[in-house]
């Protein structure tokens, strides 16, 4: 059973041999259209002099794709690659810069990859995840003498993370969808787990100012973050963005995430303190004011986050005519008696709310229209907090080229927390 079907993985190579790499995208670029859409137009432009027609023009086609094939093989000696023209693929983490002359050669060759397109064309690949490890006569094929095929001198150099960021690029612009989505996505998660070298994100630099690179950068950030000394699930809340749980009730979940204004970017960590009710006494409780105010100092946003919320739905959210000193004090003083509102009480409690800064009067008729004319029974308070800490892309290239922006990441994380009690 050929390799190439998805089923027949290889029994005696592990997740992480090379071979395993190339079986499973060529899975990809057997199957899915887009994929070799992707591939070839890589390809193409890589070698305008060799006017390699377009798939997405409808000029190229592909017929039979290969893997692991020995130049024994049958399709080399049965005129199927006659009167074609071949151009020999090096697959490695970054494109190979050396010198190479691709030339017909009398050795015993085994090809990573055999891709048959019309019209006339033949595509042989050799994957070297490393480029340190290329051999240039692998780039030489064996084609018997008898064979008419033209061979194209200059190898054709790809890079595993140029193929990844147009993998990417499919997701992120919904250009497949149903199994062939899930094909990618399952191959970019292989490829995490066996070879995250190869990544378009493994720094912030190679995201290249890619908002959805620079997602990924950042959800590999947040998935080194030790909760109690075990790294947390990544998980993702829809409308939102990609998180881990603290474990805390003070501060739920951690956040980070990427934002562009132009061609310039920024990272920025997310924290939302005491957005429910109960989180919101416990975080005032622990709060030392003159210690979050000290933030700010160092860089961090702090802003009042006071809303009103129906059991798990949050209703409205309020920007009253408070400082935010002014703020914190309030609740310091008062969180004790934060507590469930009856409808009997809605009108009376407002007033209250309104006579103390907490909402401005011009919001009644809001809270009118989404509150007092709906039929909540009950309501709950919660004066929250959001804290957010922001790298610009200068200060987050830098930290990331030297290691530590996952440190520094921490490091923010950790002194937020310690104002509200620890994590």
């Amino acid at each position: 059973m050929n390799h190439l079907n998805i089923f027949n993985a290889y029994k005696n190579k592990s997740n992480n041999h090379e071979d395993e790499l190339t079986r499973s995208f060529l899975i990809l670029v057997k199957n899915i259209p887009m994929v070799q859409v992707m591939f070839f137009e890589i390809i193409r432009k890589e070698m305008p002099e060799e006017s390699i027609s377009s798939i997405a023009g409808g000029d190229l086609s592909v017929e039979e794709v290969y893997t692991q094939l020995s130049d024994t093989n049958d399709i080399f000696s049965s005129g199927l690659v006659d009167g074609r023209t071949l151009v020999s693929i090096i697959i490695s983490d970054d494109k190979f810069e050396g010198e190479a002359n691709v030339q017909n050669e009398d050795r015993k060759a085994r090809y990573d990859g055999v891709a048959l397109c019309n019209p006339s064309w033949i595509f042989i690949i050799e994957n070297k995840p490393s480029k340190e490890n290329i051999w240039t006569r692998q780039f030489n094929p064996n084609i018997p003498e008898n064979v008419d095929v033209t061979i194209v001198d200059k190898p054709c150099c790809l890079s595993w993370r140029g193929i990844l960021s147009g993998l990417n690029a499919l997701i992120q612009n919904n250009m497949v969808r149903g199994i062939e989505q899930i094909l990618i996505e399952d191959f970019i998660e292989y490829v995490d787990n066996e070879y995250a070298w190869l990544n378009p994100y493994t720094t912030f630099e190679v995201c290249k100012g890619n908002t959805y690179l620079l997602d990924k950068r950042c959800i590999s950030a947040i998935s080194n973050f030790l909760i109690k000394g075990k790294r947390a699930e990544v998980k993702y809340h829809r409308g939102w963005k990609h998180y881990i749980e603290s474990g805390r009730n003070t501060v739920k979940q951690i956040a980070l995430d990427s934002s562009k204004n132009g061609e310039e970017w920024s990272i920025t960590v997310w924290l939302h303190a005491g957005d429910t009710m109960s989180a919101a006494r416990e975080s005032f409780e622990n709060i030392d004011i003159d210690k979050l105010l000290e933030l700010k100092a160092q860089g961090f946003k702090i802003e009042t986050n006071f809303h009103i919320a129906y059991r798990s739905s949050n209703l409205l959210w309020f920007d009253g005519g408070l400082s935010l000193e002014e703020y914190l004090s309030y609740w310091k003083k008062e969180y004790k008696n934060l507590r469930q509102i009856k409808r009997p009480e809605f009108l009376s409690y407002f007033n209250e709310l309104e006579s103390n800064g907490m909402i401005p009067a011009q919001d009644r008729s809001t809270i009118q229209e989404k509150i007092i004319n709906k039929n909540y029974p009950n309501l709950n308070i919660c004066p929250g907090l959001t804290m957010t800490y922001t790298w610009d892309s200068k200060t987050a290239i830098s930290l990331d080229k030297s290691g530590k922006f996952d440190e520094d990441f921490t490091k923010k994380v950790t002194d937020a927390f310690n104002v509200i009690g620890g994590i």
